[in-house]
């Protein structure tokens, strides 16, 4: 055997994989790798943490590959069998490289344990599966994707019976069950759970179910007569306009070209759809990740031929967007945080306010959103970052609150309740809506910003990051407390989430608080082995907003390098 020498874990582990896939594809893999490969590969089993894991595709017990997605999904039958939720499961998948075949893994590996299995029959945007598990009332979910991720990585997230992301205490049992099944243990046999494709009417649904709520068919919390006199204004009534108004939408190549373009086009928009085809390698892209500039070049020439007024781009399981606002100065983006506080004012404006609605957002979110919100007379809440505890909080309001809108500084969108985790495909059609709201004013999405910011205050953000290993994050992590306190001219405040912080479980991140009203965040990426410092600025002018912002990169930048 290779390295036979090595008395390591890794090798260990490595030894007993090259015995049991002796003689296959496999195997071969095995017997070629290097022992730099190897010890990577090897050096832990792949984490599933909160929400499910995410890792580059390979052979290995710290790659995605069949063995370990038939071991994790073992893990979750044992999970689904211990619990009081329906044995059922909704299973869906992106366009990346092997998404397809490592959801009929899973749906195989589900069935043979007794459970019924409901699959889609196409890449299908990521909130689509959160639909099905409650139209359908199902108890699980799976989705195969790794998001935005580089080519390399696939993933594996799992959903609980109310559509929202797998949370602390449930993603504990599930690890826990994982951990008791050993590598290439066997499937114990069983009565056969069914497998149901998921039928284009149940996909038709869900399209129904956002086209209601942007036609605001369904109940939004206004009287009828309210509601007459918002779409007398003009607010809601722009499905006339829709045709005249010129978007560029590029699906990245995933999941999205299943259902934007049909949505948008009931809605009268006639979007001009590039890079839709299924492509794990996503045209070439180093990252499909519509935070990235570079994912937008061939948007921006299209755009330019055919003027088109806004640019939408979608990640490859399709729960974020991105927006290019065409300007004077060519197409603009806008940020996550723009875009949020856009929203919530624009459903303000278009369904109206109730007592008890609730924004809900994370800790690492502008403050714009927070102003404007409160403003408007909404509740408001900030939770840990990550989409899962939005829907969790969401389904977990008071019968005195409801959910109104929920946003992530990274692109994520959510109104309605139709699914419980961020939906591109909702953020979309609303974002277009919006953009020809105000074309009907002779503003751009970015004009109705500086209203917001004019009377508001101007917020502006950024974001760092710095590549590291996870294994080398909580050392960088340490070194940021071991500071003192990290001393700083104007800090007033320092909150640690790994001691409990406004009843939000604790977590591996350090927020700081300025005397300007200025902010700054330090966490570990849960999806990325990286580093982020997210910094915020608030200033009565655009001006004094970049002057400080300015400043707030030579104070806090230098620590982060530093400590790196």
């Amino acid at each position: 055997m290779k390295f036979e020498m090595e008395k390591s874990a890794e090798n260990k582990a490595y030894n007993a994989w090259l015995t049991h896939l002796a003689g296959t594809p496999d195997g071969a893999l095995l017997e070629k790798m290097q022992k730099s490969e190897m010890l990577d590969a090897f050096s832990a089993d792949i984490a599933f943490g909160t929400g499910g894991l995410r890792g580059i595709m390979g052979i290995g017990t710290n790659r995605l590959n069949t063995h370990t997605v038939r071991r994790v999904t073992q893990g979750l039958a044992k999970t689904i069998m211990l619990s009081d939720k329906p044995q059922s499961v909704c299973v869906a998948y992106d366009t990346r490289q092997n998404s397809a075949e490592f959801a009929e893994l899973v749906s195989s590996t589900l069935s043979a344990y007794g459970i019924a299995v409901y699959i889609f029959q196409k890449p299908m945007p990521t909130p689509a599966l959160s639909f099905v598990i409650r139209h359908l009332k199902l108890g699980w979910g799976v989705v195969i994707t790794a998001s935005h991720n580089p080519p390399e990585y696939n993933g594996y997230k799992v959903y609980d019976s109310r559509g929202v992301q797998a949370t602390d205490n449930l993603a504990n049992q599930i690890t826990a069950n994982i951990n008791n099944v050993k590598f290439f243990e066997p499937i114990p046999a069983a009565e056969q759970g069914t497998v149901t494709t998921i039928s284009a009417e149940i996909e038709a649904a869900y399209e129904k179910q956002i086209i209601s709520y942007l036609l605001g068919n369904i109940a939004s919390g206004n009287k009828e007569s309210e509601r007459k006199k918002l779409a007398g204004s003009g607010v809601l009534d722009i499905q006339c306009k829709a045709s005249e108004y010129p978007i560029i939408y590029s699906a990245l190549h995933g999941a999205g070209a299943s259902v934007i373009p049909s949505v948008l086009g009931q809605l009268g928009f006639t979007p001009n759809c590039i890079q839709q085809s299924p492509d794990g390698f996503f045209g070439g892209m180093k990252t499909p990740n519509p935070e990235d500039s570079s994912v937008y070049s061939l948007a921006i020439s299209e755009a330019k031929k055919s003027g088109a007024n806004i640019i939408l781009a979608t990640d490859p399981d399709c729960d974020r967007v991105g927006v290019l606002q065409k300007t004077a100065n060519g197409y603009e983006p806008l940020s996550g945080n723009q875009i949020g506080a856009l929203l919530i004012d624009y459903l303000a404006q278009s369904r109206g306010v109730s007592h008890g609605d609730t924004v809900i957002t994370t800790i690492v979110s502008g403050t714009l959103g927070e102003l404007l919100a409160k403003s408007l007379g909404l509740d408001f809440k900030r939770l840990l970052t990550g989409f899962k505890y939005i829907g969790d909080y969401a389904e977990n309001l008071p019968k005195d609150k409801r959910f109104f809108f929920g946003y992530e500084e990274s692109f994520g969108f959510l109104a309605g309740d139709g699914a419980r985790d961020k939906d591109a495909v909702i953020a979309s059609a609303l974002i277009s809506q919006m953009a020809v709201h105000y074309e009907n004013q002779k503003k751009t999405l970015l004009d109705r910003w500086n209203e917001l910011s004019l009377e508001h205050g101007y917020c502006l953000e950024s974001l760092h990051s710095v590549n590291m290993p996870s294994s080398e994050q909580k050392i960088i992590m340490d070194k940021l407390r071991s500071r003192n306190g990290i001393k700083l001219s104007g800090l007033t405040e320092i909150q640690d989430y790994l001691t409990e912080i406004d009843g939000l479980p604790r977590a591996d991140v350090i927020k700081l608080f300025f005397d300007d009203k200025s902010w700054a965040a330090f966490r570990p990426s849960g999806t990325e082995p990286k580093i982020k410092l997210y910094m915020g600025v608030y200033a009565k002018t655009l001006e004094e907003a970049r002057t400080k912002q300015e400043s707030m990169n030579m104070k806090l930048l230098p620590i982060l390098e530093e400590i790196s």
